[in-house]
This record gives structure tokens, sequence and C-alpha cells, in this order.
């Protein structure tokens, strides 16, 4: 009898002790979903509250942590649905964009809209040039077979608006790229046609006198750049070719790669296409720079005909310059890269708003 009492005692010890740890581990189990409930929203929150108030621009009231140590202003700008092709001025005063074939100029300050360019027929392409307040755009009438397409200008600050050269191109699609050089008053322009059976891209030269001709057919562009201190061109296919001038293939790499800018020096930079390790940088068709990269998640580039850059997950890298792998500015998942003008870097938030942050100086 004492054998079985005692055996029973220490079952019973055991059930007791099992129930304690199996309550414990309960406890333990909801104790780290409710501070992971808790704690990934929160954190979340904080990240997107942090870097929204960390963002900076050069017109609105700044923003203060507790002990009073500013960091930065926001602008208080929201985008509005339905827009394409968003523009900022190169003296950081507008922001320009696309919608039912009509240009928007608004106040970056502000946000007011300041004037609408709107013609008889769609403003189908533009272009806010990168070193003044004058914009570019074409206008197109829809014929049956063929479109005619009007260049047109318009000075932002005295309202000044001009015509200039009108082109007829036959099954028009589209206008896909315009690159050009005030200092050597030369345009050229990338304009898409299509059939049921086919597509074609063709290159058209223009200067403000009026005079044109076609560069370039039979290929389909994905990128195109003018040197801004003479009048020369380069462009590059599908398949990775890249052209100089008119017909001359630019053979310098042992590897596909893509360009990626130009600098205010007329320097053109390369990146390697599969690899995404290496950028090269040419000069008079010779590669004068070799830049290694350490990370090769870059998710996009961008050039202001001032600057190229890099953009990565997390920061911005500018390529060009004394430093090319300098960090100009950060990002989070919450934003997307919009552009730099002078010390000014532009971001878009996931709820459309525009705000803007100082570039880094170290």
């Amino acid at each position: 009898m004492g054998r079985r009492r005692e055996g029973s005692q220490n079952n019973d010890l055991n059930i007791k002790s099992h129930s304690k740890l199996k309550s414990f581990f309960k406890y333990i189990i909801s104790f780290t979903l409710i501070g992971t409930l808790i704690t990934v929203p929160t954190l979340m929150y904080v990240d997107n509250f942090i870097y929204k108030i960390s963002q900076s621009s050069i017109n609105s009231n700044p923003i203060r942590t507790s002990n009073e140590e500013e960091i930065g202003n926001a602008l208080n700008i929201t985008l509005e649905d339905g827009i394409t092709d968003l523009q900022i001025s190169y003296n950081n005063k507008y922001y320009t964009y696309l919608k039912d074939s009509k240009i928007y100029i608004n106040d970056l300050e502000t946000g007011e809209n300041i004037n609408i360019i709107e013609e008889e027929y769609p403003i189908c392409y533009y272009n806010l040039l990168y070193d003044k307040n004058m914009i570019m755009y074409f206008v197109e009438y829809e014929g049956r077979y063929a479109s005619t397409l009007t260049l047109n200008t318009y000075e932002i600050d005295t309202e000044r608006q001009a015509e200039y050269n009108s082109f007829t191109v036959y099954n028009f699609s589209k206008i896909k790229d315009m690159s050009m050089s005030p200092i050597v008053n030369m345009i050229y322009i990338n304009v898409e046609t299509k059939t049921q059976y086919s597509s074609n891209n063709i290159i058209y030269k223009i200067d403000l006198f009026n005079n044109m001709n076609q560069v370039k057919s039979g290929l389909i562009i994905d990128k195109m750049y003018m040197l801004q201190h003479k009048d020369k061109i380069y462009y590059e296919d599908t398949r990775y070719n890249i052209y100089s001038g008119g017909y001359y293939t630019l053979n310098l790499f042992k590897e596909d790669v893509t360009m990626i800018g130009l600098d205010e020096d007329d320097n053109l930079y390369f990146l390697t296409e599969d690899t995404k390790n290496k950028v090269y940088v040419v000069k008079d068709n010779e590669i004068i720079n070799t830049i290694e990269l350490s990370d090769s998640d870059i998710v996009d580039t961008y050039t202001n005909y001032k600057g190229v850059y890099l953009i990565y997950p997390t920061y911005i890298l500018k390529v060009s310059g004394d430093d090319p792998y300098k960090r100009i500015g950060k990002l989070s998942k919450y934003v997307t890269f919009e552009a730099v003008k002078g010390d000014t870097m532009y971001l878009r938030t996931k709820d459309n708003k525009l705000i803007s942050t100082e570039l880094l100086k170290n």
C-alpha cells in the first residue's frame, strides 16, 4: 500500500509539473505572439514616421525633434491620380506633369497650379529642360494614315509661347524619347511607328531654325543621349549595341553594357548588364575610367545631365564626379525615387505625396 501511495504521489507530481511546464510554454508563446503583433506594426509605423519627418525642402516650416534639433522640412504636396511624366525644374521652383493631354505647371512650394498648357489637339510628349524653366512639347494632329507632329516651346516665367517645326509621321505610335542640347540648339527625338505586323523606331534631328532630317531607322532603340557641347548622338538598341552618330557601332566593351547617363563634361556612363558590378566612363569614344561596384543590387539608374546616379534599395550613389562611391541619400521601402535637382532629392511616398530631402554632405 505504501509503495502504491508513493507511486501515486510521484505520478501526481509529474502531472502537476507537466501541467505547469505546459502552462509556462503557453504563456511564452502567447507573450511572443502578442509582442510580435504589437511590435511589428509599431516598428513599421515608427519607421515610416521617422522617414517622413526626416525629409527636407527649402520652402516649409522645419520639423524638430524633442531636443529642438532641426532635422528637415517636408513638402505638403499630394499628387493627383492619373498623372504621368512628373518632372522637377532645375531651380526647385516648379513641378510639371502630363494629364489628359495637357501639361500642368505647379508651384513646388505651395503645390498650387500656376498654369495649364492646352492645345487644340492633344499634347503627346513634353520635356522640361534641365538648365532653364522652358518646356518643349509636341502636339499631335492625327490623320487617317499619318500624324502631323508640331514642336512648341513654353517659357514658364514669362509665359511666352512659340511654335516651331511640323512634320508628318506615317503609322505614328508615340514619341519614346527626346534628347537636346541648349548649348548647340539641337534636338533628337526617337519616334515609334507601329502597324499590325511590325514596329520601328526613327530618330529625327531638328534644330530651332526649322531644319530637320532623319538620322536612323530600322531598329528598336531603348536609350538615347546627345552630347551637350557638340552635335553628336549616342543610342542603344534592344540587343545592347551602342551607336555613335548615325551608324557607327561603339565596339569598346567585352560584355553587354547599357547606357545609364551623361554628366556635365559630356562623359557617358555604361553599366554592365548581367553582373551590374562595373561602370565604364567613356569620353570621345574611349574608356577613361572603370568603376568597380561592391553592391550589384541596383534597381534603377538616373541622370539629369549634371550627374549620373545608381538607385539601390536603401541608398542613392552618385557614380559621376570626383568620388564615384559617394552616397548622396537614403531610401526606404515606403518611397520611390523621383529626381535630383541641385542639392535636393525628390521622392514619392506610397500615398502619392511628393517629398524632398537635402543631399547628404558626407
